[in-house]
């Protein structure tokens, strides 16, 4: 194990920062908790690797973390550093939402990995240091509290080992990507991960657990307004949501609303402040109220899929072109497998191809191996090419 420089000061993380900022890449991952031991998301470690050193840098011990890490950021921001990560979306995300802060020069070896249309695209981090590099690394912490202090030995052993054979993956990753003539295609991926932004202003954030749990369109009042209840309160005491209440028994709320004081005290399953004042009060109103169904969208909020906005000719011609889509997917499946099919013509991409066209949906090397797999097969490319009129 490297040496492992743990920073819990301002001017530390502004030394190492500036070291970082000479190099021409660092291994990069966060340790973040979201809605596990606290309400919303909270960055709770930073993991950089050199080359040669491992450094924790802790967050949490900054009187300011934003202006803490700021020389930290401006090495994220700057493209002359790579920064190396696996699977980083969700990391990029977190400092987009939290602190504003945009990556640039991002090499992901999640994103080399699945460009080698390997059986299994989606893989760990464990698992790619297993499989490309021969040996097991300890995951014990993998759901660790990184949100507690002091952080365990184990903790942070994890933590190193996140980022230690990042440099050595993306090497080897490279090189295989190389001999199949794919560079150019993790570099388009990578760059185009510089344009991933926290999506802010959800209208609707009860939607997606409406849609898992199938509720009605009768139903979805009661259940819009239980969910934004269980989130107030779990907003107020600084907890994740499923501590207040549930997903299941936000269901069985819906669809057996309590309606008396006798039912709210002999309820199960509920966080005791719901049982209080003034949150008791809500709850059993919920129950007991004529609820509005949610108000329409206003028109640049609505996503109807494409297709259904279509009548006539028009849907018959939007038909046509997925048809089209569909048997190109099917050659390139039987001419690179199944697994690049899905990668160049995913469900969603058809979807986007059919209103959008190839060129605006696809990335550069996707568009060239649809178009030499549709010439290759005798079908017409430049049909779905352009936008749909």
């Amino acid at each position: 194990m490297p040496t492992i420089h743990y920073l819990t000061t301002a001017d530390a993380i502004a030394d190492a920062a500036a070291h970082f900022a000479t190099l021409p890449r660092i291994g990069i991952d966060l340790e973040f908790d979201d809605m596990r031991h606290r309400y919303g998301r909270h960055l709770a470690l930073i993991q950089i690797f050199d080359g040669q050193r491992a450094y924790l840098i802790d967050p949490l011990s900054l009187p300011d973390m934003a202006a803490g890490l700021e020389p930290l950021f401006a090495v994220l921001r700057a493209p002359t550093v790579a920064k190396v990560f696996h699977s980083c979306k969700s990391d990029i995300l977190l400092l987009d939402e939290l602190f504003g802060v945009n990556c640039r020069n991002i090499v992901d070896t999640s994103v080399q990995f699945t460009l080698l249309a390997a059986e299994d695209n989606n893989i760990s981090l464990g698992r790619l240091i297993q499989a490309e590099l021969g040996f097991e690394v300890d995951k014990g912490e993998q759901k660790s509290n990184w949100l507690k202090r002091p952080l365990t030995e184990a903790q942070k052993e994890y933590a190193a080992n996140d980022v230690l054979y990042l440099f050595e993956l993306t090497d080897r990753l490279s090189a295989r990507l190389a001999e199949l003539g794919r560079s150019d295609w993790a570099a388009q991926e990578n760059l185009a991960l510089e344009a991933v932004r926290y999506g802010r202003d959800d209208p609707r954030p009860w939607s997606r657990n409406a849609a898992k749990y199938k509720i009605t369109h009768q139903e979805m009042p009661i259940f819009r307004e239980l969910y934004l209840l269980r989130d107030a309160v779990a907003r107020q005491l600084d907890r994740p949501p499923y501590h207040v209440l549930s997903n299941d028994r936000l269901v069985e709320l819906t669809r057996q609303p309590l309606e008396t004081a006798d039912q709210l005290r002999a309820a199960t399953g509920l966080h005791p402040e719901l049982k209080r004042p003034p949150y008791a009060e809500q709850l059993l109103a919920i129950g007991t109220t004529q609820l509005a169904p949610d108000a329409p969208l206003p028109p640049e909020q609505r996503k109807f899929p494409f297709r259904r906005r279509l009548s006539g000719s028009a849907a018959t011609r939007a038909e046509a072109r997925e048809t089209l889509l569909n048997t190109l997917k099917t050659h390139l499946a039987t001419d690179h497998g199944a697994t690049m099919a899905n990668m160049v013509l995913s469900n969603r991409l058809i979807a986007d191809i059919v209103e959008q066209g190839a060129n605006a949906a696809l990335r550069p090397w996707q568009q060239q191996l649809l178009r030499d797999t549709a010439e290759r097969h005798g079908e017409s490319y430049q049909s779905i090419a352009e936008p749909f009129i």
